[in-house]
């Protein structure tokens, strides 16, 4: 299975969440609240290994899609569910996750522009307005998930967009709205990779020993 360069560089980042959890207990808990067909659960699968995934759309064919590519990566347990995240989560989602989830992966929705070095023409047709629709958006979904992060866990966010608002302020608004710490930001550029440009960061929530 092959994916984007600039995601495979995502999994710089799991590799921190790794490191820091060398005793954790089985069992880990992942939400991929934004999945589209699952490449960055698989991903952080891989890594992370012996997880509890969690994957979540508005789109239930895209989900379908999600489920034959996890059986073709040998991922077979887990819960999947359409979610419409722009409004607060169901008590349906909180008796599926318990407490809260150990790291949530949001792959945002966003303008897309991280891939316009292979798509040029939707630069033609595109509308700055769209910006503040989709950064709308992204506050929305952030603001009803990120109380779901459990203590001492993680929330790496993630776009293939390249305007600010969208990433370094979008940062800032996430340290505005909870405690969370900011651990690592970087642009991954892939225009002269032959691959698409995007944005990551992650954060972790301070354990009960920090406080």
């Amino acid at each position: 299975m092959v994916q984007d360069y600039s995601s495979q560089r995502v999994a710089a980042f799991l590799l921190m969440i790794k490191s820091e959890i060398p005793n954790r207990k089985s069992g880990f808990k992942i939400w991929d609240c934004c999945a589209g067909s699952g490449g960055k659960s698989i991903l952080a699968f891989d890594v992370l290994q012996n997880v509890q995934l969690t994957v979540s759309d508005v789109r239930p064919s895209i989900l379908s899609n999600l489920k034959r590519r996890f059986k073709e990566a040998g991922i077979n347990h887990y819960h999947s569910i359409t979610l419409d995240l722009t409004w607060p989560l169901s008590k349906a989602m909180f008796s599926m996750s318990g407490t809260g989830f150990d790291l949530i992966i949001c792959d945002a929705p966003c303008t897309g522009s991280g891939t316009w070095s292979r798509t040029p023409e939707q630069l033609f047709f595109f509308e700055r307005e769209k910006i503040n629709h989709y950064t709308a958006l992204q506050k929305k979904i952030i603001s009803n998930i990120i109380s779901r992060v459990n203590k001492g866990g993680y929330f790496l966010y993630i776009t293939c967009s390249v305007f600010k608002k969208e990433n370094e302020e979008m940062v800032e608004y996430i340290l505005q709205q909870s405690t969370l710490i900011l651990i690592q930001k970087e642009l991954f550029v892939g225009y002269d990779k032959k691959a698409d440009t995007m944005f990551a960061a992650l954060f972790c929530a301070a354990s009960s020993d920090d406080q």
